[in-house]
C-alpha cells in the first residue's frame, strides 16, 4: 500500500479518535442533563455514563488495532500470526461494544420500563450492525489466515 494512502488513513484515524474522545465527554454531559431534567432516571446517570464510555472505549481500542495493522502493512509484515491477533482484538471490541449497547437498552426496557420506540429500534440496530461487523471481521480474519498459509507454502516452494 502506498505511503500516501497510509498517511491519510492515519490522519483520519487521529480525527476519529479525537471525535470519540469528545463523544465520551458528551455522553457524561448528556446523561447529567437528562438526570437533572427527569429525576426518575437520575439513578441511571452514572451506570449509563460508564456503559457509554466503555462502548466508545471499545471503538477506540479497535482504532488502535487498525493503526497497528496499518504499521504492519507499511513494513510488509502483515502476513503473520501477530496480525491475526490484532484482527481478533477488533472482533472482540466490536462484539463487546454491541453487547454493551444491547444490554443497556435491554435494561432500560425490561427493568426500568422506560424508553419510547427508539430504544427497541436502537437495540435491534445494535444487534444487527454489531453482528454484521463481527461476522465481517471473522471473514476477514479467515482471508488473512488463508493468505498467511498460502504465503508460507509459497515460501517453501521457492
Amino acid at each position: 500500500m502506498r505511503s500516501v494512502v497510509i498517511a491519510w488513513l492515519r490522519l483520519l484515524l487521529v480525527g476519529i479518535l479525537a471525535g470519540s474522545l469528545l463523544g465520551q465527554v458528551l455522553v457524561v454531559l448528556i446523561a447529567q442533563a437528562n438526570g437533572k431534567e427527569a429525576p426518575e432516571v437520575e439513578h441511571l446517570v452514572v451506570p449509563y455514563s460508564i456503559a457509554g464510555i466503555a462502548a466508545i472505549l471499545c471503538f477506540q481500542i479497535a482504532v488502535a488495532c487498525i493503526w497497528a495493522l496499518l504499521t504492519m502493512v507499511e513494513s510488509g509484515r502483515i502476513y503473520t500470526a501477530r496480525a491475526l491477533r490484532w484482527v481478533e482484538a477488533i472482533i472482540w471490541c466490536g462484539g463487546t461494544a454491541a453487547g454493551i449497547v444491547v444490554a443497556t437498552a435491554g435494561h432500560l426496557l425490561l427493568f426500568e420500563r422506560l424508553g419510547g420506540p427508539g430504544v427497541p429500534l436502537g437495540m435491534m440496530v445494535a444487534m444487527v450492525t454489531g453482528s454484521a461487523f463481527v461476522l465481517l471481521m471473522v471473514v476477514m480474519r479467515g482471508l488473512l489466515a488463508t493468505a498467511i498459509a498460502d504465503r508460507a507454502e509459497l515460501a517453501e516452494v521457492i
